[in-house]
C-alpha cells in the first residue's frame, strides 16, 4: 500500500545514509472490485486477476457487493480509499453512484481502472479495460440470435440494472442492428433482472405467458441465459423459443446439452480480469500499454484513446463446450 511503500522508502534512505545500500522493488496494492462477488463470471475473474498479482508482485483485494447494490459497492470503495491501495480496479454498477467516490480515489493520487464496465466521466478514470468494443459485441450477440430464430418473430431482452453501463450499450446496439438488418423480428420487452437469477428466472415465466408467440430470448448479463433456458425447458419450449446471450460456458452446458439453450457468447472473464491487474501494475509503474501488444496469459489488445479492448470473442455450443474452463 502507498503508505506503507513511504514508510519503508523512509527506513531505506535513512540505511543509506548510514552507509548500506538498499535496492527495493515496491509492492503495490491493487482493489479489484467487481459488480457483485458469488457470480461465477466475476469469481473466474478474480481467480485470474489474483494469479496476475502474484505474477506481477503485487497484492490483489478481491472485494464487492454481495447483491446488484450500488450504493454498497460505494462504500467499498471508501473502505479502500481509506486502506490506501494504490489502485482502484472497479466494474461500475451505476457511473452516477459510483463517481463520486471515484473522484475522491483521484484526489488521494489513487489510480483508477474500470474494467468491465464504465463510468460516464472518463475523467475520473486512468484507462478503461473492456472486454471487447460494445459495438462489435452488440451487433454480434444480435447475429448470432438472428440466426437460431430464423430472423422473425418476436423476442425479448434479459439485461442487468438498468445503469449498468456495459449491458445497456451491448442491448442498444444488438437492438439497432436487428433494426437495420433484420426487419421482420419485434423486441417486445427489455426488462432487468438485477443480476438475480431467480428474478431472470420469474421473468422469463411471466414472457412466455404475457407474449404467446415470443420467439426468443437475448440474455445480456450472464445469470440470464441459464435462467430463461430453465423456465424454457420447464416450460417443454425447447427450441421454440430460442436462448442464446452472454454466460459462462459451464453455467451454459447442461442446457446447451438439453436443448433449452442453443449458444452461449462471451470472452474469457478470467483473462479480463487478469488483464485488468496488469493494466493497473504498468500505469503504477509509469508504463503504458500499445495497441497490438502481446500481454502475457491475455493475448494480443487493441487501444483505442484510453481503452484497452479484448479481442477474442467466443461462440460456445454443446460441440466445443467442454474445451473451457470457466
Amino acid at each position: 500500500m502507498r503508505k506503507r511503500l513511504a514508510l519503508f522508502a523512509l527506513g531505506a534512505a535513512m540505511m543509506i545514509g548510514m552507509g548500506t545500500t538498499v535496492y527495493a522493488e515496491e509492492e503495490y496494492t491493487i482493489a479489484l472490485i467487481p459488480q457483485q462477488v458469488g457470480i461465477p463470471y466475476f469469481e473466474t475473474s478474480n481467480v485470474w486477476g489474483t494469479k496476475a498479482g502474484e505474477d506481477l508482485g503485487c497484492e490483489v483485494i478481491y472485494t464487492g457487493p454481495t447483491s446488484g447494490d450500488a450504493a454498497a459497492q460505494a462504500n467499498i470503495v471508501q473502505d479502500m480509499i481509506t486502506k490506501g491501495v494504490d489502485c482502484i480496479a472497479i466494474s461500475p454498477l451505476d457511473a452516477s453512484a459510483i463517481e463520486p467516490v471515484l473522484k475522491q480515489a483521484k484526489e488521494e493520487g489513487i489510480k483508477v481502472i474500470t474494467w468491465d464496465s464504465d463510468v460516464t466521466d472518463t475523467s475520473l478514470r486512468d484507462a478503461y479495460v473492456n472486454c471487447c468494443s460494445e459495438k462489435v459485441l452488440g451487433e454480434h450477440l444480435m447475429q448470432r440470435f438472428a440466426e437460431y430464430m430464423g430472423e422473425e418473430g418476436e423476442y425479448a431482452i434479459i439485461t442487468s440494472v438498468l445503469t449498468a453501463q456495459n449491458c445497456s450499450a451491448w442491448a442498444k446496439y444488438a437492438t439497432e442492428y436487428q433494426e437495420t438488418n433484420y426487419p421482420n423480428m419485434t423486441r417486445v420487452a427489455y426488462e432487468p433482472c438485477d443480476d438475480d437469477q431467480s428474478k431472470a428466472y420469474a421473468i422469463t415465466q411471466n414472457l412466455m405467458t404475457a407474449y404467446p408467440e415470443l420467439k426468443g430470448i437475448l440474455g445480456v448479463t450472464t445469470p440470464a441465459p441459464p435462467a430463461a433456458a430453465q423456465a424454457v425447458g420447464e416450460a417443454g419450449k425447447n427450441g421454440e423459443i430460442v436462448v442464446t446471450g452472454v454466460v459462462e460456458a459451464s453455467a451454459a452446458k447442461s442446457y446447451l446439452e438439453d436443448g433449452s439453450m442453443q449458444e452461449a457468447n462471451i470472452w474469457h472473464p478470467g483473462k479480463l480480469g487478469y488483464l485488468a491487474v496488469y493494466t493497473a501494475k504498468t500505469l503504477l509503474d509509469g508504463g503504458e500499454i500499445t495497441d497490438g501488444m502481446d500481454i502475457p496469459e491475455v493475448g494480443v489488445v487493441e487501444v483505442k484513446g484510453d481503452q484497452i479492448i479484448m479481442t477474442e470473442l467466443l461462440d460456445i455450443t454443446t460441440e466445443n463446450v467442454d474445451d473451457f474452463d470457466f
